[in-house]
């Protein structure tokens, strides 16, 4: 009988301990289904990011990373945006980027649009990419890809801008998209 009325108070003590911890439970679980909602947006939008700037074509030359991220043609301007990432590797620096040109897989060689184009001074802070864009206007016949797309480069260290390294950057079989 001792057993059967020990055994009942302890059911009775846990059952009521359950009970009051059970609002507890309902907001801590609340809590964390909020918070898996808000990392799974912010994880969506990071996947995004993530294949926005996913490069077609990439080169390294001199301490930066050239990056095609897209390459997009206007049938009814007859343009074409080459969008791509600069980022320095190795220190900031100031950049120059001239001799901007591009050959489709017909031979024509196409001149920058200064224009509709980006800044070609970028500044480059260390590990941070920059976007530019360059357009190239009046193309013939809407080339499915671009055979060479082609620029050279001279970096200057913001340390000492009297030091510079120059070079040529290259990027060749650049498929565009028509629109």
């Amino acid at each position: 009988m001792k057993k059967t009325l020990l055994l009942f108070a302890l059911s009775f003590v846990t059952f009521g301990y359950t009970q009051t911890n059970c609002e507890e439970v309902k907001k801590e679980n609340e809590n964390l289904q909020s918070l898996k909602k808000a990392l799974t947006s912010e994880n969506e939008y990071l996947k995004k990011i993530l294949d926005i700037n996913k490069p077609m074509l990439e080169t390294e030359k001199e301490n930066s990373a050239f990056k095609i991220t897209k390459a997009v043609g206007n049938t009814k301007d007859k343009t074409i945006a080459i969008t791509f990432l600069v980022e320095s590797l190795d220190e900031n620096k100031k950049m120059t980027i001239e001799d901007i040109s591009m050959v489709d897989v017909e031979g024509n060689e196409y001149k920058i649009d200064f224009f509709k184009s980006s800044n070609p001074y970028p500044e480059l802070s260390l590990n941070v990419p920059v976007k530019l864009n360059f357009s190239f206007k009046d193309i013939d016949e809407n080339p499915l890809f671009i055979k060479m797309f082609r620029f050279k480069t001279t970096a200057q260290p913001q340390r000492n801008l009297f030091e510079s390294k120059k070079s040529f950057i290259e990027f060749r079989d650049i498929k565009v998209i028509w629109n």
